[in-house]
């Protein structure tokens, strides 16, 4: 079989290129030993040479965005460098609030300070847009298409941000353990649950 063949059966059965997770994982966790240890070897010269230090600067960034769930990275560069304080503070006061620890606890959160933020940004170029500093009104037909789309900005960002608070505190709410101790139990809507006969009788 040529290379274009072989290419063309590649791209058909895609799935060829991977043999299940555990390949998958195996890759990702060579790729990040690797970045570690060209990262290692660089910072143990003394002195680099001004191609090793972009080097050394594309690796530090690398490493930064590998960890970047975890430490914030992607929450801190959505917007101006300027805000990058402010947002990680956020989302760190969440992390605590909430006691977030797992992959899908920072998702969450994060998906939660990029809504308020953009909620908020829109909120305030909306009321700048409304009024001027003299509480002045003037309108056009560009403003009023402006503003209607500010406005479904706000209402989509305000739906992702509740509905994103709720799977958060849904995720964090302790699990239920009842625990029934006697013969018989109502467990639904007239079902009675008979420990004796192990059965659900449905009274008539």
């Amino acid at each position: 079989m040529d290379k274009n063949n072989k290419e063309t059966d590649i791209e058909e059965r895609p799935e060829e290129l991977f043999d299940g997770f555990d390949f998958y994982e195996e890759s990702v966790l060579k790729g990040i030993k690797k970045v570690l240890e060209e990262c290692i070897k660089l910072t143990r010269k003394k002195r680099l040479t001004l191609k090793e230090k972009e080097r050394m600067h594309e690796l530090t960034l690398e490493i930064v965005m590998i960890k970047g769930l975890e430490r914030g990275f992607w929450v801190e560069n959505l917007s101006y460098r300027k805000y990058s304080t402010s947002l990680g503070s956020m989302r760190l006061s969440l992390i605590k609030e909430y006691e977030c620890k797992t992959s899908l606890e920072f998702m969450l959160v994060d998906r939660i300070v990029a809504s308020y933020w953009r909620s908020m940004q829109c909120d305030r170029t909306f009321n700048l847009i409304l009024t001027n500093e003299n509480d002045g009104f003037s309108f056009d037909q560009l403003k009023v298409n402006v503003i209607k789309e500010l406005n479904k900005s706000i209402e989509f960002s305000n739906r992702q941000l509740s509905a994103n608070i709720i799977m958060l505190k849904e995720l964090k709410q302790p699990k239920l353990n009842i625990k029934v101790n006697t013969k018989s139990a109502f467990i639904g809507q007239n079902q009675q649950f008979n420990l004796d006969n192990n059965e659900i009788v449905k009274p008539k």
